[in-house]
C-alpha cells in the first residue's frame, strides 16, 4: 500500500518540480508600438494583430489597459492604475478597445480594432499607455499580471500638439486730457484676451515731456492674475507727475504669453495744469492786468490835460454867427 502511494505521488511531484511550460505566452503582438501625433477632436482607429504559435492549445487572452510613464531611455517606468473619468489628460480614457474574452485556436490570426478618440480640450503633451494581452483564467488575474509588467502588450504613444494661441489686444488707454489734481489722475487700460490660453499682461507705462525727454514710468499688472480666453479687464494706475506743469506724452508697453512672447504697445497725450500752480498763474495773470489797466489810464489822463504853451487857449467862432448878444454874453466880434 505504502508503494502504491509512492508510485501515485511521482506524477504529481514531477509537475510541481518541473517548469509549467504550458503557461508560457506562445502569441505574436504586432506592432510593438502605435505612435501619433493628433488634435483635439481626433479619431483614428488602428488594428493590432494577434498570432498563436500554439499547435494545439486554444489561446484565452484578456485585454488590459493601462496608462504608464516612459523613462529617459524609452523604458517602462510605472504602471499606473485605470481612472474611470474622462478626463482631459488621461489617455486610457481616449481609448476603445474590446475589454471581452480573446479567444486564438492553434495558428489563428485575429484582428482586434484600437480606436483613439482625443478629447475636444485634451491638454497638449505626450501621453503613453499599454495595451495588455494576457492569457489567463479572469481579468483579475490579467490586471494584476499587467500591473506587474508581465504581460505583453503594445504600447500606445499619443503627442498632443499645442495649436493653442496668444493673443491680446489693448481697447483702450485713458488718461483724462487735462490733469488737475489728485481727483483725475487714474490711468485705465482695458485689455481683452482674444486668444485660447490664460495670459498675464505685465509692463510699464514711461512718461515724456514736450521735449521727448524721458520724465518717469510707473509699473502695470493685473496682480499676477491670468485673463480668460474672450475676458476683458482693466488694468489700474495713476499719473505718478506731481506740479509739472504741459503737455506730456505716455507710452504703455505690455508683455504677455507663455507659448510665444508678445508685446502690446499704445500711446496718448495729456496736459499737466495742477490747481495750486494755476492758481497762482491765475492771479499773477490777474495782477498783470490791473497794473497794465493802471498805467494805461494813468498815461491818457495826463496826455488829454496837457498844454504845451501853458498860456493860450484856443477857441474857433462859425462864420456867420450873427445871434444878438446878451448883456451876459462875451462879444467876439471883430471891432
Amino acid at each position: 500500500m505504502k508503494k502504491r502511494i509512492n508510485l501515485a505521488a511521482i506524477p504529481l511531484l514531477i509537475c510541481l518540480l518541473l517548469p509549467n511550460y504550458s503557461l508560457a505566452s506562445e502569441i505574436t503582438i504586432r506592432p510593438f508600438l502605435v505612435d501619433e501625433t493628433l488634435e483635439p477632436r481626433d479619431s483614428i482607429t488602428k488594428t493590432i494583430s494577434l498570432t498563436s504559435d500554439y499547435d494545439t492549445r486554444k489561446a484565452v487572452m484578456f485585454v488590459t489597459v493601462n496608462e504608464i510613464t516612459i523613462d529617459s531611455a524609452g523604458e517602462i517606468k510605472e504602471f499606473v492604475s485605470p481612472v474611470m473619468t474622462d478626463r482631459t489628460n488621461t489617455i486610457t480614457s481616449w481609448l476603445e478597445i474590446t475589454r471581452g474574452r480573446v479567444e486564438l485556436m492553434p495558428k489563428e490570426s485575429v484582428e482586434v480594432p484600437l480606436t483613439i478618440k482625443v478629447h475636444p480640450y485634451a491638454e497638449p503633451g505626450v501621453y503613453h499607455a499599454f495595451i495588455g494581452f494576457v492569457e489567463a483564467p479572469n481579468r483579475p488575474k490579467a490586471e494584476a499580471v499587467a500591473m506587474a509588467g508581465d504581460a505583453k502588450g503594445v504600447i500606445v504613444k499619443v503627442t498632443i500638439a499645442d495649436e493653442r494661441k496668444d493673443s491680446m489686444r489693448i481697447s483702450s488707454f485713458i488718461i483724462n486730457r487735462f490733469v488737475t489734481g489728485d481727483n483725475n489722475r487714474s490711468i485705465d487700460i482695458e485689455v481683452e484676451n482674444m486668444g485660447d490660453l490664460p495670459s498675464s499682461p505685465a509692463g510699464e507705462i514711461i512718461f515724456y515731456d514736450s521735449k521727448g525727454v524721458e520724465v518717469t514710468s510707473v509699473p502695470v499688472d493685473y496682480g499676477g492674475k491670468a485673463i480668460a480666453p474672450g475676458e476683458k479687464v482693466v488694468l489700474k494706475s495713476s499719473v505718478p507727475l506731481d506740479n509739472d506743469l504741459g503737455r506730456f506724452k505716455a507710452n504703455i508697453s505690455l508683455d504677455y504669453g507663455e507659448n510665444q512672447r508678445a508685446s502690446l504697445y499704445d500711446t496718448t497725450f495729456f496736459y499737466m495744469m495742477p490747481m495750486n500752480l494755476m492758481i497762482i498763474i491765475f492771479i499773477g495773470i490777474l495782477l498783470t492786468a490791473v497794473i497794465v489797466a493802471l498805467l494805461f489810464r494813468r498815461a491818457f489822463a495826463q496826455d488829454a490835460y496837457d498844454d504845451e504853451d501853458g498860456d493860450e487857449v484856443v477857441m474857433y467862432v462859425k462864420d456867420g454867427h450873427d445871434a444878438k448878444p446878451q448883456d451876459h454874453d462875451i462879444d467876439l466880434k471883430n471891432k
